[in-house]
């Protein structure tokens, strides 16, 4: 299974920016189809949204958006510091909160769990050597998705769980679920 990488990626100083207008800034092609990455300045009602440069994201398949991420923020350092604080989103339509947590040496004390409103929780944790994308439903934790040959298996994935694969990916939120040693290194 070939690594999930864009396919093209805005220039560096772009991506790194905060966003000033809506624009196109990755595409990751998949086996569901390629998928599109948009940023535009979400709203910056207060001082500290200002000073964090909130924005949105969109991820669409085709036509569709699949994920919208509504209190995202430039890549990198500050999307990590967003995730950990939690944002709020729609995948496939239902509305859905975010949130990273653990910088423990303790591996099954990192992940980041996306709360949906519909009952599910999908969660990237670590086990072992290898990250996982795990769906809990009715209190049942199902595997999806994991690591293996440096890239994650996509197969069997529903379109949402793909863009937010996707995401994690492509916004280099995977460095959250890394040991707060790796950071030395």
């Amino acid at each position: 299974m070939p690594p999930l990488t864009p396919s093209w990626r805005a220039p560096w100083r772009t991506w790194t920016a905060p966003a000033d207008t809506r624009a196109r800034y990755a595409e990751i092609p998949t086996p569901l189809g390629t998928y599109t990455l948009f940023r535009k300045p979400g709203r910056r009602l207060t001082a500290t949204a200002r000073a964090e440069a909130r924005e949105r994201r969109q991820f669409r398949l085709g036509e569709d958006t699949v994920l919208e991420v509504d209190d995202a923020a430039a890549p990198w350092y500050g999307m990590r510091v967003r995730m950990r604080r939690g944002v709020r989103g729609r995948l496939d339509g239902v509305p859905f909160t975010a949130h990273a947590r653990g910088r423990c040496l303790s591996a099954h004390r990192r992940g980041i769990h996306f709360t949906l409103d519909d009952g599910r929780t999908l969660s990237f944790t670590v086990r072992r050597l290898h990250r996982h994308l795990v769906r809990r439903t009715a209190g049942t934790d199902t595997v999806i998705s994991r690591t293996q040959g440096g890239g994650w298996e996509t197969r069997g994935l529903d379109r949402g769980e793909t863009a937010l694969l996707c995401l994690v990916t492509v916004a280099s939120l995977d460095r959250l679920l890394d040991p707060p040693l790796r950071e030395l290194l």
